[in-house]
């Protein structure tokens, strides 16, 4: 009876110990602060049209499962970060695209947290460099008829119209001045 107990008590033991090694570590999230803000994309008939971005290195995401397709576990992991996150409502009337990119946190991207004087590499190097750490990008666009609702329409082009969506902001929201992307 004694040894059967001490064969209890191991695979106990082993079950907790190989429960610790398995437990997932919390998800952190890093801004780029050089790689993010306010930006002009282009030049229309009224002056600048203005892009919100902002670009996150993400520490112990979970591994995908689906590397060609859209792996549905970590989408929804960071649209949920995005949901919770984003600063679309508080953006300026200037403003007429937003978007919050994320890329796994790595030794190639760690560059660009250590260099941060390196403010154009991440866009210019990374598609290079980095290719495996790329993850996914919410790309909004601040409809022209009502400028209180944003959506990702373009998201249908390419994707699922499963994952299109829009934001709808309260048209007297407060607006905020964020920060210019650094030069």
């Amino acid at each position: 009876m004694v040894k059967f107990m001490r064969v209890v008590l191991v695979f106990i033991l082993l079950g907790m110990i190989s429960g610790c090694k398995n437990q997932q570590e919390p998800i952190n999230y890093t801004l780029l602060e050089k790689h993010s803000g306010k930006n002009p994309a282009s030049f229309g008939d009224n002056g600048y049209i203005y892009i919100y971005a902002e670009t996150y290195l993400v520490d112990n995401l979970i591994e995908r499962e689906q590397e060609k397709e859209i792996d549905q576990k970590v989408y929804d992991i960071l649209f949920d970060y995005f949901k919770n996150n984003n600063k679309i409502c508080q953006l300026e009337d200037d403003i007429t695209y937003c978007s919050m990119s994320f890329y796994r946190r790595s030794s190639c991207t760690e560059h660009f947290i250590e260099n941060p004087e390196d403010a154009t590499g991440m866009f210019q190097s990374y598609l290079d460099d980095c290719k495996g750490d790329s993850e996914y990008s919410f790309f909004y666009t601040r409809d022209k008829d009502n400028p209180n609702m944003w959506t990702n329409s373009n998201v249908a082009l390419y994707w699922d119209k499963k994952y299109r969506d829009t934001i709808y902001c309260s048209p007297n929201r407060k607006k905020v001045k964020l920060p210019d992307m650094p030069r």
